[in-house]
């Protein structure tokens, strides 16, 4: 009888720790900085080049407000002008998401920190030209291209394709041809 007792505790323990920090939401907070004077990057997204190599003073709050999207639920945040930001997040093992116009997508397991700083590198400047040279000549033509071809045609990752789609077309035409997109928000608050 006890043997099957210290069984039934031993199990229970086991499930609490398997699932610790799955159900539980907590808050995430950070800083996201960037480098406006960095060179550009000549080699693929995501940017190689070796970017611990700047001064400290040269990364700073970016100009516009960075988007935070939690991976599993779609819940987004936004930067203020210091480059701050806290989101909720459903568990410890999510992951976020930051996204700004012109820097590579950059995705950070939260692995139950509660301060998440990120430094965003540009998106290189040879990837920008590939994908406008396919985009244009399809809005010319009036087309809108499929966003996955895009970016098998242009060997970028989807998101990259869909974000330099989205530079191009701008937050209007890119809701009316692309629907079942998320659309990036890049004003700050009004109370910022």
């Amino acid at each position: 009888m006890l043997s099957k007792q210290i069984s039934g505790i031993v199990l229970v323990v086991l499930f609490f720790m398997a699932t610790e920090g799955q159900g539980q939401s907590f808050s995430v907070r950070g800083k996201v900085l960037y480098n406006p004077t960095m060179n550009d990057c000549f080699s693929e997204v995501p940017c190689l080049e070796d970017v611990t190599l700047t001064k400290e003073d040269d990364w700073i709050p970016p100009k516009a407000a960075v988007n935070i999207v939690v991976k599993s639920t779609g819940r987004v945040t936004k930067t203020d002008r210091m480059g701050n930001y806290s989101i909720e997040v459903p568990s410890s093992h999510d992951t976020l998401l930051f996204l700004y116009i012109g820097q590579n997508r950059v995705e950070v397991p939260v692995k139950g920190k509660e301060v998440v700083d990120v430094k965003l590198t540009p998106t290189p400047i040879p990837v920008i030209e590939r994908l406008i040279g396919l985009i244009m000549p399809a809005i010319n033509a009036g087309e809108f291209p499929d966003i996955d071809n895009l970016a098998e045609t242009a060997k970028v990752n989807r998101t990259t394709a869909r974000d330099i789609l989205w530079l191009i077309l701008g937050n209007t035409r890119m809701k009316q041809h692309y629907p079942g997109e998320f659309i990036p928000d890049y004003r700050f608050s009004a109370s910022d």
